[in-house]
């Protein structure tokens, strides 16, 4: 197995894309800190798996600080933590509503970076995975601050891509698409709302952008995480992974 025992750490992993990645990765051998907002649900879930689970709200600092704290060298992190933030106009989103999306899109995967990476230069070896989006490569109507927080996710993994390839980290990021699951559920519900369609025509409104018509399980976006962090990928580095059945 890829993992040998070294450190991966992913993020918002009580459920959804993260959860099912911690389990791809504890499949494959790799010592798996998980972390999220939601210690109960977490908690448990990581104690299915073998794992260990540290709560952690990214908006707040001390909390990312925390979460790496005695960790030593982490091998793979997965910067997957995001929220879809809301479905409204440029003119009628809030500026502190926009300015939440930013802080945990995209400043909480800076900072967790930012705490990895040393460890990763030391050791010379490491890989990070961000959770961007189709939204990070579109003009996204009424989703501003969050096809906003994705565009630059890219641009941050570009640019570690281009920092750490001289130390033999890779960096990487898995653009999904329409994912089952409750955080879509959200999403069908604002279209709803600011469009006035029916729960049906809204699916659909989002389903009929992808080529393959059809929503993308949460385990097909780990199961390509799993590939990007194992030494089969070692060569692949700033890397932007489709897995949305081509949405545009």
């Amino acid at each position: 197995m890829d993992g040998n025992g070294r450190l991966a750490v992913v993020t918002a992993s009580a459920s959804g894309i993260g959860l099912r990645t911690a389990e791809a990765l504890v499949r494959d051998g790799f010592r798996v800190v998980m972390s999220d907002m939601d210690e109960q649900t977490g908690g448990r879930e990581a104690t299915r798996l073998g794992a260990e689970f540290r709560t952690c709200d990214v908006r707040e600092d001390g909390q990312i600080k925390a979460l790496f704290d005695g960790l030593g060298t982490v091998f793979a992190l997965i910067n997957n933590v995001g929220i879809a933030g809301p479905t409204s106009p440029v003119w009628e989103t809030p500026v502190e509503v926009y300015r939440d999306v930013m802080e945990v899109n995209l400043v909480s995967h800076f900072r967790a970076a930012q705490l990895a990476i040393p460890s990763m230069i030391e050791a010379k070896e490491g890989v990070i995975v961000s959770l961007s989006s189709v939204a990070g490569r579109i003009g996204y109507v009424n989703r501003s601050p969050y096809a906003s927080s994705k565009w630059a996710v890219l641009g941050l993994t570009r640019t570690l891509a281009n920092e750490l390839g001289p130390y033999n980290v890779r960096a990487n990021a898995v653009l999904p698409g329409a994912v089952r699951g409750p955080r879509i559920e959200k999403v069908i519900d604002g279209i709803q709302q600011a469009e006035g369609l029916n729960r049906e025509d809204a699916a659909g409104r989002l389903l009929k952008r992808q080529a393959i018509s059809q929503f993308i399980e949460p385990e097909e976006v780990a199961d390509t995480i799993a590939f990007l962090v194992s030494d089969r990928a070692k060569t692949i580095s700033g890397a932007f992974i489709d897995v949305n059945g081509w949405f545009e």
